[in-house]
């Protein structure tokens, strides 16, 4: 779901507060985010701080803000505008918004005149295997608690699914250990069907003489997947030699996302990655069809989500635009409100995952994958990735703070 972001200014503080409960109350609250101001100076200490974050996509105000404002650079700004009126105002009709009228009839006119931003590729259930990329541009950001809530989530649901997981340290083995065995005995096959996929991956390329085409395609991936109950979803046992990961490519990496997908055994794979820059990040941007981008409310995590796309941009433009149509970006471990500014103005905010303050003190593995809060945000999560938002995210609760109301 795209949530489109706008800014309503009125002397009137009544009028801002039935305007944000006809919002919230409505069908169309969980699609537009407001931010209101009753007095101009925090109005317009708010517009100017707009070069360090994602620029509204409507501004609606009374004509002493609206004045104020475009006189002082809002009229370059690039932002659409509605100017609040009763009528008696000298603006151009398609720009005018009657102040009193009934609030559906508002709602209707700001929802047209918002800038629409550009829209996710969709997934149709049923049609081919979508592959879903959780990437992070800062370790411990959570890539892996994510992952695997989407994919329990996910096969919960009746899909078919495996989580395959490409990271240098491996950190799912803790919470998958228990379900990676059968009646406590060892497997020994299984415990090398990743290492040996791979190998089959490599040499099918070197006898087909074409790259990411696997003569032993027919094989499937029953002999080298494990089935597990807890996360249900089916995994591989994670490598225990790290140099095979290492020496992955962007090619390896690509061949094996294709092989999983082309199988036909899958409706999704969930794939967790590193947060470096190597040949196993470049063969899941180039080859996931979507991403789940996870950032955190700091200084930091802002700071490196920026630097990895001007890298990104620098390098391989061809890719930082199709990044950008596939990713949605995730704030995780969220409290209340994001405090931080997005590092560039073509970054945005698609949706948001709760702090678990429990999950500091996890004495056993599987309470990671039994919290109901969480559950409940991926599985929306997934609803958006897979069903386009079928089920939305959406925001409750009004906050005001000194002059700000949001939503």
């Amino acid at each position: 779901m795209i949530v489109l972001k706008a800014v309503l200014a009125s002397k009137d503080r009544d009028y801002i507060s039935a305007w944000l409960d006809f919002v919230q109350g409505s069908s169309s609250g969980s699609s537009i985010r407001f931010t209101a101001f009753s007095q101009w100076e925090p109005f317009r200490d708010y517009m100017n701080e707009q070069g360090g974050r994602e620029q509204p996509d409507l501004v609606i105000a009374e004509p002493e803000f609206l004045n104020h404002w475009m006189g002082n650079g809002g009229e370059t700004s690039g932002i659409p505008w509605l100017m609040l009126s009763e009528g008696l105002d000298e603006v151009d009709e398609d720009k005018r918004l009657m102040k009193y009228q009934p609030l559906p009839a508002l709602m209707d006119a700001v929802l047209n005149a918002c800038r629409q931003p550009r829209r996710k590729k969709a997934h149709r259930p049923g049609q081919e295997t979508l592959s879903i990329g959780v990437v992070s541009a800062s370790g411990g950001s959570g890539k892996t608690a994510v992952a695997l809530h989407m994919a329990k989530q996910l096969g919960l649901a009746g899909y078919a699914v495996l989580y395959l997981n490409l990271e240098t340290l491996d950190s799912s083995m803790p919470f998958l250990e228990k379900g990676l065995s059968r009646n406590g005995q060892r497997i020994p096959d299984a415990e090398t069907g990743l290492s040996r996929l791979l190998y089959d991956l490599k040499v099918g390329r070197k006898e087909s003489g074409k790259q990411g085409q696997v003569q032993s395609s027919s094989k499937g991936v029953d002999g080298y997947v494990l089935r597990h109950e807890a996360l249900k979803s089916d995994v591989f046992w994670p490598l225990s030699n790290r140099k095979e990961l290492l020496q992955m490519s962007r090619e390896d990496t690509k061949s094996l996302i294709r092989y999983l997908a082309d199988c036909g055994q899958y409706d999704v794979l969930i794939l967790d990655g590193d947060s470096g820059w190597d040949g196993r990040s470049e063969g899941i941007f180039d080859a996931a069809d979507a991403f789940v981008w996870l950032v955190e409310d700091d200084i930091s995590s802002m700071y490196r989500w920026g630097q990895w796309m001007q890298h990104m941009e620098r390098t391989r433009p061809d890719l930082h635009e199709s990044v950008l149509d596939r990713a949605r970006f995730v704030v995780n471990k969220y409290r209340e409100s994001v405090i931080n500014a997005l590092p560039r103005p073509d970054l945005h905010l698609d949706a948001v995952l709760p702090y678990i303050p429990s999950w500091k003190q996890l004495s056993q593995e599987e309470v990671m994958l039994s919290s109901p809060i969480f559950q409940r945000e991926v599985k929306r999560l997934c609803a958006m990735m897979i069903q386009d938002g079928e089920e939305e995210l959406k925001q409750t609760g009004r906050i005001q703070k000194n002059d700000v109301w949001s939503l």
